[in-house]
């Protein structure tokens, strides 16, 4: 019994740590829009993630992280 409440205290403890992962009651185009939001904000930010892309696309890193941006939804 103690292992149930454990589990479930960490869970809470992770769903408030982690909103964009959802709860029941999200909707996949609200799952989707979160995933596509933090997968974009990733690659905005981080700036190896934004080297790589500016050299496979051929584009200046900071005129990536412009479009990248403008990305967000």
């Amino acid at each position: 019994m103690a292992d149930k409440i454990k589990e479930k205290n960490q869970y809470h403890l992770l769903k408030s740590k982690y909103p964009g992962v959802g709860d029941p009651d999200t909707t996949r185009e609200e799952f989707l829009t979160t995933i596509h939001n933090d997968t974009v904000g990733a690659l905005a930010h981080h700036h190896h993630l934004l080297l790589y892309n500016s050299l496979i696309t051929n584009e200046h890193p900071y005129q990536l992280k412009q479009k990248f941006i403008r990305k967000l939804k």
